[in-house]
Order: structure tokens, then C-alpha cells, then sequence
């Protein structure tokens, strides 16, 4: 038998918790193209990124009785055309709408789970002869950025495309019997036993010298990691949202577009950076909504993913990433006062000690009963009012299948939240797809209209002021006129006497 690949223990707990179906965790990606892509083409793309990537031809196969993660492993029946599906779409009054449609269903049906956990669709019919391609694919595989490297792979820099060489082979894998499972999960248990205690005794090694060398900045770096594992453990299983109701499975998209230079500037004026501006123009649309709802809270509770790769990692298309919940603040009314008050909120998430910690509280979380740790996992993620997360996109035009791409949208899973927004960036526009929750929001399209309206104060920030009008130079006076001096009178001649 081969290596046995097992789940991260962070995918782990994303696959798991899902025996609660309002924290499904499915990222999915609309990508809208200027024509209809050659479909042998977009065939041969797909079927190589599956040679490349052998994740997306692997089923998760685990045992809830185990303590071992779910395994990996080869679909022996892996079918390319379950996973992808051409869809004409009707499309009358010309709108994105038919697309979020399609991609809200997609989103919201659950994956075979005897099967590799992505699926595809390409949309056809739409105005103009544009097509969209919609790709879904659960966050145990993968995260946005990696998943966005992942489709790298389908990209080209011009119509014509590249000339990829032969088609690689395809991966191998055998399935393992119900005895190979049980003797792969006591190895796996021996082999984490042992990792486990030579990293408590590196641990312990590195406590005593660091106590001895440096008690005083022992204590502080202590007390430190002590105050962020609370902040990143403690349960909140209520929202702060007294505006937004109860959670559910249904789900309406949207998108917000804004030019990506506008928020860098706004960022920049208000002493922030483009991820200040971004969540600043959030908290002002939510702000808004709650406002014409009778109430503005003093703060509401996101859920921020917190990239960790490094740059040696940029080809990785895993996980690698720590939740980060924290409140926010919704008391200030001015956009660059609210973009300077959120930087050292939002730096703090990111450079929070605890995150190395990360994998270990994973680790329990995924050696607890899976009943146990969904309820845990719950109680840390049913207390989100929104997600916001940022993911970098292609800062030039890019082709698939002999089609350029316009927009690149994103939709991130609520996972308990009312409305998910999250921002990538594509040829020089920050593209905004908002993923609400149609229960905790009965009316989305209200909200959509909120967050527009935020976005567009914290991106006036970065405008200047105009310049005052100059008045124009008052006319000069044409100097009077002389006056011609009165001409004399002739004196009057006296009348002639008559003479006789």
C-alpha cells in the first residue's frame, strides 16, 4: 500500500463539522467570459488540472468512530462529466441574475460525498453571446487563495493559449480494505503520539531556557499567548446583531464592483491600507442597514481568515489559514475617522501570538467525538454576524478556452454568518461577492444597497477635495468720457431800430 494521505487537521474540522448543515463550508467562484469558450478546450483544461492536482480525484473516506482524520484517496470510478455540466440558461432581460441563480443552487446542495468534492458548470446563452463558468469546491480541499492558484492552471494570457505538451498521466491509488483503514489509523495514532511528544519535549526544553535567560520576557510572552488563545477560543454563540434573525441554508448573490485604485487611495488617505478601506466600506454598509432598522449596534462580531502562507508557499493549494473572530466597531459615522479607527483593530487579528497555535487546537478539535466538536465548532462559529475575507486575483486580463475573462467573482461560505462579503481583485477592479443569508436578511437586495452606498463613502476618502472656483477678474471700468466743453453762446443781437 502507499503513503497514507491523510486531511489536515484543519480540513479535518471543516469536513466535519458539516453533520451541522448551516456550517457547510463550499467556496464558490462565477467567472463571467466575453464569449462562449471552445468546449474540447476547457475539457482538456479540466481533465490536466485533475492529473496535476490528484486532490480533485480523491473522495474523503473516514470513520466516525476514529480519531484519525478522514483519508484521501483515489476515486475508482472518478467520472468527468458527473463534475462538469454545460447548462443553457434562459436569459431574457439581458441581468447577472440567471448566473447567481445557478451558482446560489450549486452552493446550496450538498456534495456526494463518494465523490471528489467539486463540481463544475458552464452557462451559456446569456446577452451578448457571453457565457459564465461557475466552479464549487469545499473548503476541506482547499482555501481561496489556493483555489485561485488551482485555476491558475485553467488560464491563459491571450486567445491563441499555450501549447501545454502532452497530457499527463493520471494519478494512481488503491483503495484500502476495511483492514488497511484500521492499520493505517493505529499507525497514524503512533506516529502523532510520537510527534506529539518530541514537540512537547523541544517545547519544554525551549520553556526552561527562555525562563532562565529571560524570566521577565518569559512571563510577558506568557501572558501574551495566554489573552490571545482566549480571544480565539472563547465561545459566542449569540450574535451581536439584534437586526439580523435566524440562520439558514438559503442564500442570495450579489456583486459590488469597485475600482481597485480608488480603494488603495482611500486606504492611504485614512492612514489605513486597502484591507482597512475594504472592511470599512462593510462596516458602513452594515451600519447603514442597521440604522434604517431602528438601531446601530456598538459593535458587531466578524470573522476574518487570516492568510499564513509564506512566500516560499505561493504554489501550495491547500489550507493555510487561522479564523480570526473578534468585534468590530460600528460607532463611527465618518468613513476616514472609521477607516483609521479599524487598523489597529484588524492588525491585531492578523498578528494574533495564539494563531501558531492553530493546528493544535485543530487537533483537538478533530480527536473530539464529532458530535462534541460540531457543538464546539458551533458555539465558535454560530456567533458571527459577517465574514469578510480578501483574496488577490490577476492584476491582468486573462483567457480561458479562447475567452477572456470580465469578471471573477467569489462567494465564500457563510459558515453561521448572516452575509459573507469577500473581495478579490481582477485587472485593476476590487469585485465584491456578497453571499447573504436569506433568513437572517429577508430583504438582501436592501443590504446590497447599503454596502454599495458604504463602499462609496470610504472610496470618496480617497478623492481630493476640489479646488475652490476662482472667482473671475471683475471687469475693469472704461474710463468716463470727457465731457465736450459747452459751446459759448453767440450774444444775442439787439434788434435793429427802424429808422424813419
Amino acid at each position: 500500500m502507499s503513503d497514507d494521505p491523510r486531511m489536515d487537521w484543519a480540513d479535518a474540522v471543516m469536513y466535519g463539522v458539516e453533520e451541522d448543515p448551516l456550517l457547510r463550508s463550499v467556496i464558490t467562484l462565477v467567472i463571467l467570459l466575453d464569449k462562449e469558450p471552445d468546449e474540447a478546450v476547457v475539457r482538456d483544461r479540466i481533465e490536466r488540472m485533475t492529473r496535476m492536482i490528484p486532490k480533485l480525484r480523491q473522495r474523503a473516506v473516514g470513520n466516525p468512530l476514529s480519531l484519525a482524520p478522514p483519508r484521501w484517496e483515489i476515486d475508482p470510478n472518478f467520472d468527468m462529466d458527473y463534475h462538469l455540466r454545460w447548462v443553457s440558461v434562459p436569459n431574457p432581460d439581458g441581468t447577472m441574475r440567471p448566473v447567481f441563480t445557478m451558482a446560489e443552487q450549486m452552493a446550496e446542495g450538498d456534495f456526494d460525498r463518494a465523490r471528489p468534492l467539486w463540481e463544475m458548470a458552464l452557462l451559456t446563452g446569456l446577452k451578448d453571446d457571453q457565457a459564465a463558468f461557475i466552479t464549487k469546491i469545499h473548503h476541506s480541499v482547499t482555501d481561496g487563495i489556493g483555489g485561485l492558484q488551482m485555476a491558475a492552471l485553467l488560464f491563459d494570457f491571450d486567445r491563441a493559449g499555450a501549447d501545454l505538451g502532452p497530457m499527463p498521466s493520471k494519478p494512481k491509488g488503491e483503495t484500502a480494505s476495511f483492514s488497511d483503514r484500521i492499520r493505517q489509523g493505529v499507525d497514524f495514532q503512533a506516529r502523532t503520539t510520537v510527534s506529539d511528544v518530541r514537540s512537547a519535549l523541544g517545547t519544554g526544553t525551549d520553556f526552561v531556557k527562555d525562563a532562565v535567560t529571560d524570566p521577565i520576557g518569559m512571563a510577558t510572552s506568557a501572558g501574551e499567548m495566554a489573552a490571545s488563545l482566549s480571544r480565539m477560543l472563547a465561545p459566542a454563540s449569540e450574535p451581536m446583531s439584534t437586526v439580523f434573525g435566524e440562520r439558514s441554508l438559503s442564500v442570495y448573490f450579489d456583486l459590488i464592483d469597485v475600482p481597485l485604485d480608488d480603494l488603495k487611495k482611500a486606504g492611504k488617505a485614512g492612514r489605513g491600507t486597502l484591507n482597512d478601506a475594504f472592511v470599512a466600506g462593510v462596516v458602513g454598509g452594515l451600519r447603514r442597514y442597521h440604522d434604517r432598522h431602528g438601531t446601530i449596534p456598538d459593535a458587531l462580531r466578524v470573522n476574518m481568515p487570516v492568510n499564513l502562507r509564506s512566500p516560499g508557499d505561493a504554489g501550495a493549494q491547500g489550507n493555510s489559514w487561522v479564523p480570526a473572530r473578534f468585534p468590530v466597531p460600528m460607532n463611527e459615522a465618518d468613513p476616514a475617522k472609521r477607516i483609521q479607527q479599524l487598523h489597529p483593530v484588524l492588525r491585531q487579528a492578523r498578528t494574533e501570538p495564539a494563531a501558531v497555535l492553530t493546528d493544535q487546537v485543530f487537533r483537538l478539535l478533530t480527536m473530539l467525538p464529532r458530535s462534541i466538536s460540531t457543538v464546539v465548532a458551533g458555539g465558535l462559529m454560530k456567533g458571527t454576524d459577517f465574514v469578510a475575507t480578501n483574496v488577490p486575483g490577476p492584476p491582468i486580463p486573462v483567457y480561458f478556452a479562447g475567452s477572456q475573462i470580465l469578471r471573477m467573482l467569489p462567494y465564500a461560505p457563510k459558515a453561521g454568518a448572516a452575509v459573507n462579503c469577500a473581495l478579490m481583485s481582477y485587472n485593476g477592479v476590487a469585485q465584491i461577492g456578497v453571499n447573504i443569508d436569506t433568513l437572517a436578511v429577508p430583504d438582501p437586495q436592501e443590504l446590497v444597497a447599503d454596502l454599495k452606498a458604504g463602499m462609496a463613502e470610504v472610496v470618496s476618502v480617497g478623492v481630493p477635495p476640489a479646488a475652490p472656483a476662482k472667482a473671475a477678474p471683475a471687469a475693469k471700468k472704461a474710463p468716463a468720457a470727457k465731457k465736450a466743453p459747452a459751446a459759448k453762446k453767440a450774444p444775442a443781437k439787439k434788434p435793429a431800430s427802424d429808422k424813419k
